[in-house]
């Protein structure tokens, strides 16, 4: 049953996913890296580079793109006479990074080394993220080394060894619904050969 707010176009938002996906990323590599190579939870999250200074492993979502495997999408049917606007396919580009800035129990080159080479192995071995019944993949995103210096100058901060994910393809439903009334009845004229003339 479709509800009056949903006849007048729209649905309530669902559950943020780009959190549920962060958090999931999240969980799959600090299984992967505790207590291996950090000590704590705390010591990995999704944070901003230089945002804070608390955590030795950072995660980043600093891109987002459309992608679209099968040409333009189509509209999702909900019920006979209801549609919802098209989805979108989305590719989330992440950057895992070790924090330099680390105040306490400072980071060190190899300190540094230690932690990429753990998460590559994480990432390497990754079954896919679920999402809703929707298979997320993980790998790795190559980008060419001027677009990470453009990425770093954009984030205020020197260009330091790292590893760029791509998590997709991740689903947006729309919020948008429209109702396509259903046809009750058809009537056809039609005249017999010869008598159109007449």
């Amino acid at each position: 049953m479709v509800s009056d707010r949903e006849m007048e176009g729209w649905v309530m938002s669902e559950e943020p996913i780009f959190e549920r996906i962060g958090n999931l990323l999240l969980e799959r590599l600090r299984g992967e890296l505790v207590p291996a190579v950090l000590n704590q939870e705390d010591d990995i999250k999704l944070t901003h580079p230089g945002a804070e200074t608390d955590y030795r492993f950072g995660v980043f979502l600093h891109d987002i793109e459309e992608v679209r495997p099968y040409g333009p999408p189509s509209s999702v049917r909900v019920s006979e006479d209801t549609r919802r606007h098209p989805d979108r396919l989305l590719a989330l580009h992440f950057l895992l990074y070790a924090n330099r800035k680390v105040p306490f129990d400072s980071m060190g080159g190899l300190d540094e080394m230690v932690l990429l080479e753990a998460a590559m192995r994480a990432v390497h071995s990754m079954e896919p993220l679920e999402v809703d019944d929707q298979k997320v993949k993980v790998s790795f995103h190559e980008l060419p080394r001027n677009e990470k210096t453009a990425l770093s100058q954009s984030l205020s901060s020197p260009l330091q060894p790292a590893a760029y994910l791509t998590l997709e393809p991740v689903k947006i439903p729309s919020t948008r619904i429209r109702r396509t009334p259903q046809v009750r009845e058809v009537q056809l004229t039609t005249t017999r050969k010869g008598d159109a003339g007449k």
